[in-house]
Parts: structure tokens; C-alpha cells; sequence
């Protein structure tokens, strides 16, 4: 009988071969984490390594497909499921590989299925269609789920309407040690002239970039000193508020560049939407660069009230006036006092609490 006790634990291309002789490889581990689109998240990848897991794509079971890393199409997922070597454990990074991993349970009833509550889906549900679908399966995932490792407490929340009351840990992702080393040697700081707000991330709807930028704009109109809103990472030179005033678009950056925009930037702003636990945001709070999050954000369990503001284009905007009303030494203070918070999310602490949770919850 499995565990029942909760909240262990405290932090936290070519086209795949679809030959089933090729999709039939043997395992290497007894254990595997099932990723989704061009590979595991880098976060994942240490909790993998972690659990010596091999990782597979969740739609094909060996090499992500192309374009875009996933074919969405449920017919291969159960192919998949039908197909992978067997294992003692199966990981499920996300929600849609879940699926997967569902399937090759019910083929395989004495492997151990483990979701790793990474992802926002179950947030945003409602505004999807597939929200009848988990409904619908809900009492097969009671049933077959044996745990939950959640990055944080929001992401396990979202999602236990649709999975049950399965025993759950909570592990963050780490930070990766080549910008740990670089965001940790910086002074906390945060300039006023320019009033540099970053970010950084995808260039995807759900991170509210255009909000964003909307809110730098009145931010700008509503303050005497120059203001630039700087968005790192890759894809965004292509999106519409790229081409408005003030928003700077420097792409995927190296590690040295990446912590001097850290060192240069007055606040760090995570405007998503719906975001699990979003590495980028530890890196700000690392960084020593005073951090706003907004309420739908896992990192908001990290912080005071005044650094979290609602998921609107007047919320972010009511955080960028509360901070930049404040001295810079006051906000040189907040950042200060943020570091603490995050200090310990090393990938050698968080392997050893992922490989730890593990054991907890199955």
C-alpha cells in the first residue's frame, strides 16, 4: 500500500524511427523520465541524471520529433506506451506525457508512476479543451498515479482537482551551476538611470510578455527618467512588442551576458500568466535585482506580498511604480534580503532532494 502522507520534503532532429523494433530498445535504467518537445527541461535533466533515468520523448519513446518537438497526436502516445522497454519507475514531466505514462501503467501495473508537477496546464484547464478529458479520467489517475513531485505548492494545487489524493513532495528546480556562479558574484543592486526592467524566458503567450510591455509603456509615461524594458531569450525579436518603444530584445545570451543584464537591470519582472515555478525568477532573486512575481507564478510562495502583484497589465504596472517610488538603497535592501531565499537551490542540493522525494513518494 502506498504512502499517504503529504507535503514530505521541502523544496523545493530528425523524426524519432518508427520501426517498432527500433522503439522496443532495452532499457538502460530502471527508471526513465518521459519529456516533452526538443528535450527534458535543463531543471529536469539534473533530477534525471539525479535517478540515473533515461529520458525518452513521451510521443515516440526515443528521439523528439520535428518541427517543434511534439507531434500532439494521442495516437502516439499510446504507440508509445505500448512500445517502451519496461521499468520499475516511470517519470511524467508535465501533464501531456502523463498520459503516456497512464497507458504503460495500465499495460504495466507493477511499474511506479510518478508526475512531475512542473508545468501550468492544469491552471489554465478551463480555457481548455482537454478539461473534459482529465475530468473524465480522473478516477483512472487516482487509481494508477502513485506520487507527485511538485516544484512548489501552486503547481500540486492546480492539479489535484483532476489527479486525486496521491501522496506528493515538493523539490524546486535548481539553478544551473554555470549562471549560479555568475548571478551569486554579483553585488545587489538596482540602477536608476536607465530604469532597466528585465525579464527573461520563451516567447510564448503564457509568460504575458506583451502585457509586459504594455505596462512598461505607462510605467514610462508616469516617471521622470529613462526607461527600457530588456526581454532575454530567444524567439522574441519576432513577437509585436518587439517593435515597441523602449523594449529591447538581446536573444539567447551566453552565461557572462546573461548576468550582466542581471547586473545592469533596476527590477526583475516575471509577468507570466500561468508559470509553475519558473527558474528564470530564482535567477533573478540570486542576482541580487529586487523581484516582482506575479499571483500566478509558483515563486510567489517564496515572497512577501509587495513583490507579488496581480497577473494584469495595471497589476504590473502598480509594481513597477511601488518600486520605483522607493530609494535605490531601499531596493538594494529587498534584493538582499531575496538571496537568502534561493541560496541553496544548487543542482548538487536539489539532486539529492529529488532522489530523496523519490523514495518518499513511491
Amino acid at each position: 500500500m502506498k504512502p499517504t502522507a503529504r507535503d514530505r520534503g521541502d523544496d523545493s532532429m530528425t523524426r524519432a524511427p518508427t520501426e517498432t523494433s527500433r522503439s522496443r530498445q532495452a532499457a538502460t535504467s530502471d527508471r526513465c523520465l518521459l519529456y516533452q518537445n526538443s528535450d527534458a527541461h535543463p531543471a529536469h535533466r539534473v533530477f534525471a541524471d539525479a535517478v540515473s533515468a533515461d529520458r525518452r520523448h513521451f510521443e515516440t519513446g526515443t528521439r523528439p520529433p520535428e518541427p517543434g518537438g511534439n507531434t500532439d497526436r494521442t495516437l502516439d502516445r499510446l504507440r508509445t506506451a505500448g512500445t517502451l522497454p519496461a521499468y520499475e519507475t516511470l517519470i511524467a514531466e508535465g501533464s501531456a506525457p502523463l498520459q503516456t505514462g497512464l497507458a504503460y501503467k495500465l499495460r504495466h501495473p507493477g511499474t511506479t508512476l510518478v508526475y512531475l508537477a512542473a508545468d501550468e496546464t492544469f491552471y489554465t484547464l478551463a480555457e481548455r479543451p482537454t478539461r473534459y478529458l482529465w475530468r473524465a479520467l480522473r478516477p483512472l489517475t487516482n487509481r494508477l498515479l502513485d506520487g507527485v513531485i511538485a516544484v512548489g505548492r501552486d503547481a500540486f494545487r492546480w492539479a489535484r482537482p483532476y489527479i486525486g489524493d496521491v501522496p506528493v513532495a515538493y523539490v524546486r528546480p535548481p539553478i544551473a551551476d554555470a549562471k549560479y556562479e555568475r548571478l551569486a558574484a554579483l553585488s545587489p543592486r538596482s540602477p536608476a538611470d536607465p530604469f532597466t526592467v528585465l525579464s527573461a524566458g520563451e516567447a510564448k503567450p503564457a509568460n504575458g510578455y506583451d502585457r509586459l510591455a504594455r505596462a512598461v509603456d505607462r510605467f514610462a509615461g508616469a516617471v521622470e527618467t529613462a526607461v527600457r524594458l530588456v526581454v532575454l531569450g530567444a524567439g522574441h525579436d519576432e513577437q509585436p512588442y518587439a517593435a515597441l518603444p523602449r523594449v529591447v530584445t538581446p536573444g539567447f545570451v551566453d552565461p557572462d551576458a546573461f548576468a550582466d543584464w542581471f547586473d545592469r537591470a533596476s527590477v526583475y519582472v516575471q509577468s507570466s500568466r500561468g508559470d509553475a515555478f519558473p527558474v528564470a525568477a530564482l535567477e533573478g532573486l540570486l542576482s541580487g535585482t529586487p523581484t516582482i512575481v506575479t499571483e500566478a507564478t509558483g515563486v510567489r510562495e517564496l515572497l512577501p506580498a509587495r513583490q507579488v502583484v496581480p497577473p494584469t497589465e495595471a497589476g504590473l504596472f502598480d509594481g513597477l511604480v511601488a518600486f520605483a517610488d522607493l530609494s535605490p538603497a531601499a531596493r538594494r535592501s529587498i534584493a538582499s534580503d531575496q538571496r537568502g531565499l534561493v541560496a541553496d537551490l544548487t543542482e548538487s542540493t536539489q539532486r539529492k532532494r529529488f532522489s530523496d522525494a523519490l523514495q518518499h513518494v513511491t
